[in-house]
């Protein structure tokens, strides 16, 4: 079966789709989800020894969500840095979360602009496509 999610850094941050949870967790042993679905009410794949954080992201939010943005890159970055498999998701793994990659690869020195870092994002997971609130967000947190 090919893999539908992908590894944004290292072996140890990975992206993708709600449907992708469950293959993240057998294949890789992720130990940190962070579910991006403001829909959600709970885990995609509820299971024991995996902890699921919950960042509520609207999926067609008209107004930036630059704190819960920060929150959700936060959370990914803790995890990473802790020593934690992580991964992050939202309904498709396009939007919501290809903005939390960007800001991921950002916050970890491996991209040093939204511009790079979107690019690099979309050379591992073509699909992401960020909205203009999405973008926004990232650029009140990430253009100092």
């Amino acid at each position: 079966m090919e893999k539908t999610y992908q590894a944004l850094v290292d072996d140890k941050i990975f992206f993708g789709g709600a449907a992708d949870v469950e293959a993240m967790i057998k294949n890789e042993n992720v130990e940190v989800v962070v579910d991006l679905r403001g829909e959600a009410k709970e885990s995609a794949y509820p299971t024991d020894g995996v902890k699921w954080l919950h960042v509520p992201l609207g999926d067609n939010a008209d107004s930036p969500q630059g704190q819960l943005f920060q929150q959700a890159i936060n959370h990914v970055v803790e995890a990473y840095k802790s020593g934690k498999k992580v991964g992050f998701h939202c309904g498709g793994g396009k939007g919501r979360t290809g903005a939390v990659a960007i800001g991921t690869l950002i916050a970890l020195g491996k991209s040093e602009n939204i511009e790079d870092a979107e690019k690099l994002a979309k050379s591992i997971r073509p699909v992401v496509s960020i909205r203009q609130p999405q973008r926004e967000a990232l650029e009140k947190l990430f253009n100092n």
